[in-house]
C-alpha cells in the first residue's frame, strides 16, 4: 500500500484490507536519516508479518474446505452433526486469525502515517534550508556595496606581508644588479660562434608551440572559469566549443587582412604558423566570454565569436599594416608601376607580429568583453533568474586552480610562439620571471587587500597577471630584474581591482563574472604602457639591444614606441564601441528574466546535480575573503559561498 494512499483510506477501513504481495521500489529517497531507515525497517517487518498472517488464514479456509469435502461420503444426520463442529472450530480460528491480522494492519497504517509525516517534515525543511540560502544569497548582494570599506578597514600589513615583500624585493635587486642576457650580434666574432647560431633557432618547433598554446586555451582557460559551482559543464565545453569555431574562423580572417596587406589576393596556403594564429584569435574570444561567463547561450558565444574575431582581424591588420608595429622592412617603392611599399615577408616578425601581445590581445578582449556585458548587464543579468547560483564551492576552486597552474606553466609559449626566433629566448626567461614575481607580489596583495587572509579569486587569476603585462614588446627589451619589476606591478593593480574596483562595477549594475578587467584589462594596460617605455629607453640608450641592432626588430626607429602607444589607443576604440554594440543586440533579443550561472538551461545533468553543487557550500565552501567585489543580484566580496562577479 503506497504512503499517497493512507490520505483516501480510514484507519478502520485500511486495517480490513489485505497486504499485497512485496515488489521492489522504484524510487529510493536519498534522505540520510537514521530515523526513516529504521521506520522503514519496520514498516517491512509488519509488513511481511501481515502476509504470514494472511497466508496462515487462507491455511486454515482450506483445511476447513477439505473437510467439508470429506464428509460427502457420510450419512446426512453425522454429516450435518460434524459440519456443524468443524464450521465452529474453523470460526474460532478465522476469527482469532483475522482480529491479529487487523491489529497489525493497524499499526502497518500508523507506521505508513508517521512516515509519511517524516518525509513531509522533511521537505519542509529541505524547502526553508533553500529560502535561507536564498535570502543570505540577497543580504550578500546587499553588502556588496560596503565591500570595499569593509576591506579598507580590515586591511592588514603583518610581519608576514613585511617579509614576503623584502624577501622578493631581495630577489628583484639580485637579478637586476647580477643577471643579464648575452649579447647575441653585434661582431663578426658572436656572430660566428656556435653560442649565438644556436640562440638564432627558435625555441622549439612551431607545432610544439601550438601544442602548448593549445592546451593553455583549453585546459587553462577551460578550468580556469569553472569557478561556478553550478556552470562547470559550461564553462569547459562551451570553451572547447568557441575554441574550435574561432580557431578555423581566425585563420580565414588573418589571410584575408595579409592579401589586403599586400595587395594582392589569391588562395592561401596554410602551414603551422597557422595553427598559432588561429588559437590567439580564439583566445581573444576566451577573454571576452569571461565577462559574460554564465549568461549567454552556445548560439550568442558562436556569434560573439563570428564578429569578434573580424574586429580582432581589423585591429592586428592595423597596428601592424599603418601603425608600424611589428613590421618589416617594406619592399622599395616603384612609382611607376604604383607597386611596393608593403612589408616583405623576409624579416623577422611574421604577419600577424608578436601573436600575444598585451594590447591586441589582452586589452581589446578585456574591453570587448567589458563593452559586451554593459547592455547585458542592464537588461538580462539584473533582471534574470537564478543570481545565487553565482557562487563557487571547494571542489569548483580547486578546479580553477587547475587551470590557473596550467596557465602559469605554458604561458611562456603562449608569449614567444610567434616572437621573432632570435629573441624567443628572452621572451620565455622574462615571461617565466615576471610569472613568479607577480605570484609572490599576488599572495602579498591578497593577504594585505583582504584583513590577513588570501582569496582564490586573486589567487586564481592575478598570480598571472604578470604573463600578461610582459606579454608585449618589453620582454625583447628587458633585463631580468625589469621583468619582475612588470610582474609584481601587475599582480599589485590586479589584486587592487579585484578588492576595489569591482564593488564600484558591480554597484554601478556591470557584471564582469571571471573578472577579466583584472584578470587581463589592467595588466594587459600596465603590458602596453611598458613596451611604450622600453622602446623609447632601448633607442635612448644605443642602438643595438643585446648585440642585436634595433632597426631590425623595428624597422620605424625610435617613433616606434609613438606607434605602439597609437597602437594601444586605436584597440581601445575599437574594442569598446563594437563591443557595446554587439551587446546591444544581444540584450535586444534574450529573454530579460531567463536563467542564469547554471548548467540546467542548456545540459542534460546527473541526477545529483542539486546536491553536488551544494554540498561543499553547506560544509563552509572555501576560505579567504569573497568575491571581486559583490554584484547587483550576487554575492559580497566579503563572502565567499556566493561568489561576486570577478570583475
Amino acid at each position: 500500500m503506497s504512503t499517497g494512499g493512507l490520505q483516501d483510506l480510514r484507519r478502520e477501513h485500511y486495517a480490513e484490507l489485505p497486504e499485497p504481495k512485496k515488489e521492489p521500489e522504484k524510487v529510493q529517497h536519498v534522505i540520510a536519516d537514521q530515523y526513516m531507515k529504521t521506520l522503514e525497517q519496520y514498516i517491512d517487518r509488519l509488513s511481511d508479518h501481515v502476509r504470514k498472517i494472511q497466508d496462515e488464514e487462507l491455511a486454515v479456509t482450506n483445511q476447513f474446505s477439505a473437510a467439508l469435502l470429506s464428509l460427502q461420503t457420510k450419512s446426512h444426520e453425522k454429516r450435518r452433526t460434524r459440519e456443524d463442529v468443524a464450521r465452529d472450530v474453523y470460526q474460532k480460528k478465522i476469527s482469532k486469525i483475522r482480529d491479529k491480522r487487523k491489529k497489525y494492519r493497524e499499526m502497518l497504517y500508523d507506521a505508513h502515517a508517521e512516515r509519511k509525516k517524516l518525509i513531509d517534515s522533511m521537505q519542509i525543511q529541505k524547502d526553508e534550508d533553500d529560502i535561507l540560502r536564498r535570502k543570505l544569497a540577497k543580504l550578500n548582494a546587499l553588502n556588496a556595496g560596503e565591500t570595499s570599506r569593509e576591506q579598507r578597514r580590515t586591511a592588514l600589513v603583518d610581519w608576514f606581508a613585511v617579509v614576503f615583500a623584502i624577501l622578493q624585493l631581495a630577489l628583484i635587486i639580485i637579478y637586476a644588479l647580477v643577471a643579464d642576457y648575452r649579447a647575441s650580434a653585434g661582431d663578426a666574432t658572436s656572430a660566428s660562434c656556435a653560442d649565438y647560431a644556436g640562440r638564432l633557432r627558435p625555441v622549439a618547433p612551431h607545432y610544439q608551440f601550438y601544442t602548448d598554446v593549445a592546451l593553455f586555451a583549453l585546459v587553462g582557460f577551460g578550468f580556469v572559469m569553472t569557478f561556478l559551482r553550478k556552470y562547470q559543464y559550461s564553462a569547459i565545453g562551451y570553451t572547447l566549443l568557441v575554441v574550435a569555431f574561432a580557431f578555423q574562423w581566425t585563420i580565414v580572417v588573418a589571410h584575408f587582412f595579409r592579401m589586403a596587406a599586400q595587395q594582392r589576393f589569391s588562395d592561401f596556403v596554410l602551414d603551422q604558423q597557422d595553427l598559432l594564429v588561429g588559437m590567439y584569435g580564439a583566445i581573444v574570444v576566451l577573454i571576452s566570454y569571461g565577462a559574460v561567463l554564465g549568461v549567454l547561450s552556445a548560439v550568442q558565444l558562436l556569434f560573439v565569436a563570428l564578429v569578434e574575431v573580424v574586429v580582432y582581424g581589423i585591429n592586428v591588420w592595423l597596428a601592424t599594416r599603418y601603425l608600424w608595429t611589428y613590421q618589416n622592412a617594406l619592399t622599395p617603392f616603384d612609382e611607376a608601376t604604383g607597386t611596393g611599399g608593403v612589408p616583405t615577408l623576409a624579416g623577422p616578425w611574421h604577419a600577424f607580429g608578436l601573436g600575444g601581445d598585451a594590447a591586441h590581445v589582452h586589452v581589446f578582449g578585456a574591453y570587448f568583453g567589458l563593452a559586451l556585458a554593459i547592455p547585458l548587464s542592464k537588461r538580462v543579468a539584473a533582471r534574470g533568474r537564478g543570481h545565487d547560483d553565482r557562487a563557487s564551492s571547494y571542489t569548483s576552486d580547486m578546479f580553477a586552480m587547475v587551470g590557473t597552474v596550467f596557465m602559469f606553466v605554458l604561458w611562456p609559449s603562449f608569449n614567444a610562439a610567434l616572437a621573432p626566433s632570435a629573441v624567443q629566448h628572452r621572451v620565455v626567461v622574462n615571461t617565466v620571471l615576471s610569472l613568479c614575481s607577480s605570484v609572490v607580489f599576488a599572495f602579498l596583495g591578497s593577504r594585505v587587500f583582504r584583513g590577513g587572509k588570501f582569496d582564490m579569486i586573486d589567487i586564481q587569476n592575478a598570480t598571472l597577471s604578470g604573463g600578461v603585462g610582459i606579454g608585449s614588446a618589453a620582454a625583447l627589451l628587458v633585463s631580468p630584474g625589469s621583468a619582475m619589476i612588470i610582474g609584481a606591478v601587475c599582480a599589485v593593480l590586479s589584486t587592487l581591482g579585484y578588492a576595489y574596483v569591482s564593488p564600484l562595477l558591480a554597484k554601478r549594475g556591470v557584471v564582469d563574472t571571471r573578472g577579466v578587467h583584472n584578470a587581463h584589462g589592467i595588466p594587459g594596460l600596465v603590458g602596453a604602457v611598458a613596451s611604450v617605455v622600453s622602446i623609447a629607453i632601448a633607442y635612448d640608450t644605443s642602438p643595438f639591444v643585446y648585440g642585436q641592432r634595433l632597426d631590425e626588430l623595428f624597422p620605424q626607429g625610435a617613433t616606434t614606441a609613438a606607434w605602439h602607444l597609437a597602437s594601444l589607443l586605436v584597440t581601445l576604440l575599437l574594442a569598446i564601441p563594437s563591443g557595446l554594440v554587439l551587446g546591444l543586440v544581444l540584450a535586444g533579443c534574450t529573454s530579460p528574466t531567463r536563467r542564469l550561472y547554471s548548467d540546467e538551461v542548456a545540459w542534460r545533468v546527473s541526477g545529483d546535480f542539486e546536491l553536488s553543487s551544494t554540498e561543499d557550500d553547506d560544509d563552509g565552501g572555501s576560505g579567504g575573503g569573497g568575491g571581486g567585489g559583490g554584484a547587483a543580484g550576487g554575492a559580497a566580496g566579503g563572502q565567499r559561498r556566493v561568489r561576486a562577479p570577478r570583475a
